[in-house]
């Protein structure tokens, strides 16, 4: 089976680390430790600042924002909300520049000393929501019973009862050792291509359940680090009561975030690279692998802004493609792999700033239209919702055909027309009452 997800990302040393060093009473290691920590320090070259507009406008960098944060930090707890405010009052530009974020890490792609600029400037969301500048949103707090993604699969009675669960599998321990992940946006706009992950699943012969779950990215975004952290916690037990070792990704942000908590106790994979190697497999075995691809021409990729540090999922979907759509010619955007760009959806950022996320899908659109491909083929099932409303709002020579690889490889497609189209009438339909009920009262 293919290599777990493993961070790789340089990282620095906090101060817990840097003590432990000085206990061990080597002069050299803590010497070496402390340079290894300013090559990972910002040197305000400003590369990031001229390559993120959010940082460009107010003319700041990655270690302004930093700075500003550790100095917040490190006051009391009971005084870190009032420097917030101040901070905001008397410089609302650095405010804006944060919240415009989308953690795409386009601007760490740019720097030299490799800082974690996504790191820190999700970090602030935390600090705006304790000082009331993020307020609750019930329809993506992902770790109540009802959120946007639940609400929708439970009007349209979407659910996949047919499969084992992973409560059910926790009540059986050792009857299933893979967990299934697809994600919310999969699992709730895409049931169809889900079903056909799932039905290949079992084709392939793994003892495996899913879950419907959240990874808790929404919650990050908002700002609720804690209870994003006891959602992954509470998926965690649930695989540990079952005996589950590995758990199989659809998205790489979820790959990523489930990682943050599970990493050490648990293989997170990428479901396309099983795909490649399982697939290959099956047919060394005589087995149909029971793809049924699309026929296109020609293919673009838009790769995830999660994908970038390590590019594990666009290496494997490019080989997905080039095996089962051999005659499709695969063309390159301007910017892939370690210097992709955002869809726009990225932390959340459309519910504060609708115009930044239209002028950042746009930019990928008209940039994959440029290559000329009749395609483009998207990773993350976010990201393919939001190019998809883009284009279904858009006049027809400006958009371009779109869709996640599990429609090419699968041949199943998502009707998104018809998704947005019922996303807009569940709130006046015959479950509209309850649901403005439960979300808007």
């Amino acid at each position: 089976m293919v290599g777990q997800f493993k961070e790789e990302r340089p990282t620095r040393l906090g101060a817990e680390d840097l003590k432990e060093i000085d206990s061990w009473g080597s002069p050299q290691l803590s010497a070496l430790a402390r340079w290894a920590n300013e090559q990972l320090t910002c040197s305000h070259c400003r590369q990031c600042t001229w390559e993120c507009e959010v940082l460009k406008t107010p003319g700041i960098d990655v270690g302004v924002i930093e700075r500003e944060y550790d100095r917040i930090m490190a006051l009391p707890e009971a005084d870190r909300n009032d420097a917030v405010i101040k901070l905001v009052t008397d410089w609302p530009d650095l405010f804006v520049a944060l919240r415009r974020c989308c953690f795409c890490g386009q601007c760490t792609a740019a720097c030299q000393h490799h800082v974690l600029a996504p790191d820190r400037m999700r970090a602030w969301r935390e600090l705006f929501a304790n000082a009331g500048y993020i307020p609750e949103e019930k329809l993506v707090m992902v770790d109540n019973e009802w959120d946007i993604f639940s609400a929708y699969r439970a009007v349209y009675g979407i659910a996949f009862d047919e499969f084992a669960s992973l409560d059910y599998a926790a009540t059986v321990p050792g009857t299933y050792d893979t967990l299934l992940f697809p994600g919310c946006s999969l699992a709730s706009y895409a049931p169809e291509v889900t079903r056909a992950v799932c039905n290949w699943m079992n084709r392939a012969g793994f003892h495996w359940a899913m879950s419907t779950s959240c990874c808790g990215s929404p919650l990050m975004s908002a700002g609720r680090f804690d209870r994003a952290q006891a959602l992954r916690e509470g998926l965690l037990d649930k695989i540990k009561q079952a005996g589950i070792t590995r758990v199989i990704t659809v998205c790489p942000g979820c790959g990523e975030e489930l990682a943050v908590t599970m990493a050490q106790d648990v293989d997170i994979l990428p479901l396309p690279e099983v795909l490649l190697q399982e697939s290959a497999r099956m047919e060394r075995e005589g087995i149909d692998p029971g793809f049924h691809p699309l026929d296109r021409a020609s293919l673009t990729f838009f790769d995830s802004c999660h994908d970038r540090h390590d590019n594990r999922h666009a290496n494997a979907i490019r080989a997905l493609m080039a095996k089962y759509l051999p005659q499709a010619k695969q063309l390159e955007m301007a910017h892939n792999r370690k210097n992709s760009l955002c869809c726009g959806a990225g932390g959340a950022v459309g519910g504060y700033d609708p115009a930044i996320t239209d002028r950042r899908v746009w930019r990928v659109i008209d940039e994959a239209r440029d290559t000329g491909a009749q395609n483009c083929v998207t990773m993350c099932p976010t990201c393919t919702y939001t190019i998809a409303q883009a284009c279904l709002n858009a006049d027809a020579d400006r958009g371009i055909e779109n869709h996640h690889y599990l429609e090419l490889l699968f041949g199943v497609t998502i009707d998104w027309p018809q998704v947005f189209q019922q996303l807009n009438d569940m709130w006046t339909g015959e479950y509209g009452p309850w649901l403005n009920q439960t979300f808007f009262s």
